[in-house]
């Protein structure tokens, strides 16, 4: 399926940062206790992590926090609140089974570190919800996420919100495209070196990638499948649109995609790519 794609970039007013939220002060560790080294916060809360099906991304997000805790991290899976860190964890294949990447966020969405931990688990017994394995794969992160979170340590250079995505529902398609091209684009943009996130962490300025199709009716055995990607800038306005557009038998797109998703993703994920350059562009003057 050959794709044509146009690319409208719009002219872009990047908002003033925000003044950080300052971290709420109600709960007090013990004294002596190690949460006392902890930055400037006193919570974490670790996000659905993705890559995973929506029941496990939830339950290894558990784990993590769970493994946390056992390190005296006052850390949740469940709630956020004023001024709490996000810990944003993505799945990927490794040599020795699976890994995830984390990502240490604070409140106005800059990076603070990051580190990946692997186990020799599979990504089948991790979307079944396979305790052993969740556990697993969360104790050979935990201590370095620890370590991360410590007032000494090395803060990551701070990473351009502009880098930082989140893909949101597909509307409009049928069969199962809604969720395949939402999956089919956040792996493409991963692969583009974007921070495609699972969710938008409360309070971040991040950008949102919105999908639609539009299906015409059938002509002589044939449809036209128009599928937009919208770019919005955290305030709900639009920064660019890619459009793709083709004609397809009648019918092929009323089951599953397959790899039609893919090849729609990979070939409008440049076109995403080059509206962030262009907005980078813009916010720097140059």
């Amino acid at each position: 399926m050959s794709v044509r794609v146009a690319v409208v970039v719009f002219a872009l007013l990047l908002s003033a940062c925000q003044p950080l939220p300052h971290p709420f002060e109600d709960d007090r560790p013990a004294p002596h206790a190690p949460i006392i080294s902890l930055r400037n916060t006193t919570s974490v809360v670790v996000a659905p992590v993705a890559g995973l099906g929506p029941d496990a991304r939830d339950q290894l997000a558990e784990a993590m926090a769970s493994a946390l805790q056992d390190l005296d991290v006052l850390a949740s899976a469940e709630s956020s609140s004023r001024g709490s860190l996000s810990l944003l964890g993505t799945v990927r294949a490794a040599d020795s089974g699976v890994a995830v990447d984390w990502r240490l966020i604070d409140p106005g969405g800059r990076a603070l570190g990051q580190g990946s931990g692997s186990a020799a688990v599979s990504l089948d017994s991790l979307n079944r919800g396979d305790e052993a394995a969740l556990k697993a794969l969360a104790l050979a992160a935990a201590p370095d996420v620890a370590k991360m979170l410590q007032d000494d340590a090395p803060i990551a250079p701070a990473e351009p919100s502009l880098r930082q995505i989140v893909v949101l529902p597909v509307s409009g398609a049928p069969g199962n495209g809604g969720d395949a091209l939402k999956l089919a684009m956040t792996a493409a943009l991963t692969q583009a070196k974007l921070t495609v996130l699972p969710e938008a962490p409360s309070g971040a300025q991040i950008l949102s990638v919105v999908g639609s199709v539009a299906l015409d009716r059938p002509q002589n055995g044939q449809q036209h499948v128009a599928i937009t990607w919208a770019l919005m800038d955290p305030g709900g306005k639009q920064l660019g649109v890619v459009k793709q557009e083709n004609a397809v038998p009648q019918g092929s797109l009323d089951g599953r995609w397959g790899d039609v998703a893919n090849f729609v993703a990979a070939a409008a994920a440049p076109g995403i790519l080059a509206i962030i350059e262009k907005a980078e562009q813009v916010r720097s003057g140059t």
